[in-house]
C-alpha cells in the first residue's frame, strides 16, 4: 500500500511497556499468539494522526492487561500490512485467536475505545469510574484520553457522591435520573486540565458532559435535552 506522508509537529513518544513492538513478521506472529485477543496498531512516526492516537492506544494497553497490544510500523513491516490489507493509517485490527474480529480505520478514539472495551470480558463494569490523567503526556493527549475514558464522561467539581458545587450536583441528578452510567473527572484536582479543557471544547464553564468523546454540553443543555426527551438517545 502507498501511504501519504505528513510530518507531525510533535515528537513521537516511546511505546509504553504494555505495548509490544515487533520488528519482524515472526515477532509479529509471536505477539499475536501471546494472548487470546491482540489489538494491532498499524502506524508510522511521520503520520500526525497516528502520533495523536498513540496516547489513546497506549492508555488502553495499560487499562486492559488481559489483552495484547502491538504497534506495527506499517511500512517497515510491509508484508504484515499487506497480509491484513492495510491501505490507510492509522488502522487498528483486533485479532481473536489470530483471526480478525474487528477493525477501526482512522483516528477515531471513541470507536477504538468502544471496540477494545467490548472485547475485554475481564474488565469489571463500573458505574462511575474516576478518570485519571498522566501528567507526563502532552496536554492535548491527556485531554483526548480523558474525554474518551468512558463512553459518557462528566467533568465536574467533586465527585457524583460528593459534588462540590450546585451545578455539578444538578447534572449528576439529571444523569442518574436517566439511569445513565458515566465516568467522571474532578477538575479541581488538576488546574491544567481545568483550563485546557475550556479551550479544547470551546466551552468556558463547568460541568461539561461528553459522550463518545464528543461534547454534549453543560448543565443548561443537558437539562433542556432531558425536558425534550432527547438526553437518553444522546448518551452512549
Amino acid at each position: 500500500p502507498a501511504f501519504t506522508r505528513t510530518i507531525p509537529q510533535a515528537a513521537n513518544m516511546s511505546p509504553s511497556p504494555e505495548v509490544l513492538t515487533p520488528s519482524s513478521a515472526e515477532a509479529f506472529d509471536a505477539a499475536v499468539r501471546s494472548k487470546a485477543v491482540c489489538v494491532v496498531n498499524f502506524r508510522a512516526d511521520w503520520c500526525e494522526p497516528c502520533v495523536h492516537m498513540d496516547a489513546v492506544f497506549r492508555g488502553l494497553a495499560a487499562e486492559h492487561p488481559a489483552l495484547a497490544f502491538a504497534e506495527v510500523d506499517a511500512e517497515a513491516l510491509l508484508p504484515v500490512s499487506e497480509r491484513f490489507a492495510v491501505d490507510a493509517i492509522p488502522t487498528y485490527v483486533i485479532l481473536e485467536g489470530g483471526a480478525e474480529k474487528r477493525r477501526v480505520v482512522g483516528a477515531s478514539a471513541p470507536q477504538l475505545v468502544e471496540a477494545v472495551k467490548a472485547l475485554d470480558t475481564s474488565a469489571p463494569a463500573k458505574a462511575a469510574p474516576a478518570a485519571k490523567t498522566d501528567a507526563s503526556l502532552p496536554l492535548d493527549a491527556r485531554l483526548e484520553r480523558l474525554v474518551n475514558a468512558a463512553p459518557n464522561m462528566l467533568f465536574m467539581k467533586g465527585s457524583p457522591d460528593a459534588p462540590r458545587c450546585g451545578f455539578s450536583r444538578q447534572i449528576v441528578e439529571l444523569l442518574q435520573g436517566e439511569g445513565a452510567q458515566f465516568g467522571h473527572f474532578d477538575i479541581l484536582t488538576d488546574e491544567e486540565v481545568r483550563q485546557g479543557l475550556k479551550t479544547y471544547s470551546n466551552w468556558p464553564t463547568y460541568p461539561q458532559l461528553y459522550s463518545r468523546g464528543k461534547l454534549v454540553g453543560g448543565l443548561d443543555v443537558v437539562r433542556e435535552m432531558k425536558e425534550e426527551g432527547e438526553l437518553k438517545d444522546a448518551l452512549a
